[in-house]
């Protein structure tokens, strides 16, 4: 388990496997996640998190204000054998939106993951809120869906891969949506605002023309690869930390 402390206000960020999460941190979790979004329950929460590997929380003192749970698993692509970090539940309390904490910690254990596995990882997100998807033309330099476009066909196919064999026929590839129907959880109208912030904001914009039906709980596949050479600085740092921690 890792920690960086933050000295002036006692922020740090813990990785830690779903199996060691404490009673008391599964409802922190929890409150935290419904306060943010609608159409959730106790009983899916618990279920989503059973199927994860770890999670990074944020902890202010000792109270959680934000957190990502995730998995790491293969995928076979055209006889190659990749693997694919995939994000579940995440949120940090809007007080702290802006702060890069919970991305560090993210970057940091994705950067551990690479290293754990030992060949080609990836980012595999099913996105409905822009500030998510805003990390993709933040911090990597190729992800599909692009902002411009020209979807790297390799990247694409190993998308709808990865997505067709996790949610079959919820999956769309001529849009790179999920629909499952009935909402399985969305943020609240009060802190989406994805709409005003497209006014202003080309990957928000973005966003919202790819999936204009976000406030029903549709959501947007999206992958990147974690390397180097694809991350931008920021994302670098972090990332390249949990390569050495790793190795």
């Amino acid at each position: 388990m890792r920690c960086t402390a933050d000295e002036i206000d006692s922020i740090h960020s813990v990785n830690t496997p779903v199996p060691d999460l404490a009673p008391a941190d599964r409802d922190q979790m929890f409150a935290l996640y419904e306060t943010y979004y609608e159409a959730v329950d106790r009983k899916g929460f618990e279920r989503d998190l059973a199927e994860k590997d770890a999670v990074v929380t944020i902890r202010h003192k000792r109270k959680i204000i934000g957190f990502s749970t995730y998995l790491v698993r293969p995928q076979t692509i055209g006889g190659e054998t990749i693997h694919y970090l995939f994000s579940g539940d995440t949120i940090l309390h809007s007080a702290r939106w802006g702060d890069p904490v919970l991305l560090r910690g993210f970057f940091h254990a994705a950067g551990t993951a690479k290293a754990s596995v030992g060949g080609r990882l990836f980012w595999f997100s099913i996105i409905g809120g822009h500030r998510t998807f805003r990390i993709l033309p933040n911090f990597f330099r190729e992800f599909v869906p692009a902002i411009d476009g020209a979807n790297p066909a390799g990247l694409q196919a190993i998308r709808d891969k990865i997505a067709a064999a996790r949610y079959g026929s919820y999956f769309d590839p001529s849009t790179g949506l999920i629909d499952f129907g009935p909402s399985q959880g969305h943020l609240r109208r009060e802190w989406a605002d994805v709409e005003e912030t497209a006014v202003r904001n080309r990957f928000a914009a973005f966003f919202l023309r790819a999936n204009p039906s976000y406030l029903r709980g549709v959501e947007l596949a999206c992958l990147a690869e974690f390397e180097l050479g694809n991350l931008k600085r920021y994302g670098a740092a972090s990332f390249a930390e949990g390569l050495n921690d790793g190795g």
